[in-house]
């Protein structure tokens, strides 16, 4: 059996998990060993609840399932930034709980094939407050970047995995050598991780690798990267895909400490969008991908094929339907979020137990 600890969060994140959540609930009738549990108050609207970002009785509930399932955190209509400053800090603070520490994130590129983007996520700029020290205004403030080999390895170890299954496309490691000790780190490690697995990262200084993202032609199959540079250069592959709507992002304990809480976080990589909340016009694309990443995650549903026809389903309705308002020309006709969810749920109506 699998537990997902269901967790909405903000703004558009209740709405956006509407069709995944729907699906996940069929699957539950039909005897899947799957069940759901929340949703769980989180981020501001957390706050606004309980008094706390995180509060208690989520990070209870996710200690009792086997993956969460999270729609956004961040602002929200009617609690503002001077109420809840840092409810994103809710998001760090499971990834450190639970050592959700490589995210994978998934763009699906329309006419184009996925770009995958591997980086650590807890670890060299995503490091905890033992290693900020916060300014007043006054004394400087510093940020310790600080790799670990073993951890650099790790990340390479499931980018080249990934790479795998995508032969014929370019892989690269991205870094910025001629500045950075990690970086020096990164290179090195990447060469011998090209060498024992055989699979090919071409080295790429991140300054380059934005450009070559940009610039018209083919993208890479993977980036494998350390966390800042891909998170900026993810939402660059989403520039050229269309929408940061389009991305799915699994944050994953490669260890799979079954039994110890939550081994992943799947969310839609999007922010909350507050000034969307309630309009129905959010593009689902990103939660779905979630979805998929899930159900291909956890081995009681890996085994059943969901994943695969989860994403066929996406698919046939991302290239066959008219598109959601973010990816249509000025004009076309569009698909709503609830439209584009009953298109994709119909296609998976064939899907049983």
């Amino acid at each position: 059996m699998t537990t997902i600890a269901l967790l909405p969060g903000d703004g558009i994140g209740t709405e956006i998990l509407e069709g995944p959540v729907a699906f996940l609930r069929r699957l539950e009738r039909d005897g899947v060993p799957v069940r759901l549990t929340g949703p769980w108050p989180y981020g501001s609207t957390g706050w606004a609840r309980t008094g706390s970002i995180l509060p208690a009785q989520t990070v209870q509930a996710c200690r009792d399932a086997d993956v969460i399932l999270s729609g956004a955190v961040g602002t929200h209509p009617g609690v503002t930034a001077e109420q809840c400053p840092n409810p994103e800090a809710a998001l760090i603070e499971l990834r450190h709980l639970f050592d959700l520490r490589v995210s994978v994130r998934t763009v699906r590129v329309p006419g184009g094939e996925d770009v995958i983007i591997v980086r650590n996520i807890t670890g060299g700029a995503y490091a905890g407050p033992d290693r900020r020290t916060e300014s007043d205004g006054v004394r400087a403030a510093e940020d310790r970047m600080v790799l670990e080999p073993d951890r650099v390895r790790e990340v390479f170890d499931i980018a080249a995995d990934h790479a795998r299954r995508h032969p014929g496309r370019r892989a690269i490691s991205v870094d910025k050598a001629s500045v950075f000790a990690t970086s020096r780190l990164w290179r090195r490690i990447a060469r011998q991780a090209a060498a024992e697995s055989g699979v090919r990262f071409d080295d790429v200084n991140v300054d380059r690798a934005a450009y070559e993202l940009v610039k018209p032609g083919h993208l890479p199959a993977v980036i494998v990267t350390e966390g800042i540079f891909g998170d900026i250069l993810s939402d660059i592959v989403c520039a050229r895909a269309g929408s940061p709507a389009l991305c799915g992002s699994a944050t994953i304990n490669p260890e799979l400490p079954s039994g110890r809480g939550a081994t992943a976080l799947f969310e839609p990589a999007h922010g909350s969008s507050p000034h969307r909340t309630g309009s129905r016009r959010s593009n689902p694309t990103g939660a779905w991908l979630a979805l998929v990443d899930l159900l291909a995650w956890c081995p009681d549903l890996a085994g059943l094929g969901l994943h695969t026809k989860v994403r066929q389903a996406l698919d046939h309705v991302i290239d066959t339907a008219p598109p959601t308002y973010d990816l249509a020309a000025p004009g076309s006709a569009t698909l709503d979020l609830d439209q584009f969810n009953v298109r994709v749920l119909d296609a998976l109506s064939a899907v049983s137990a």
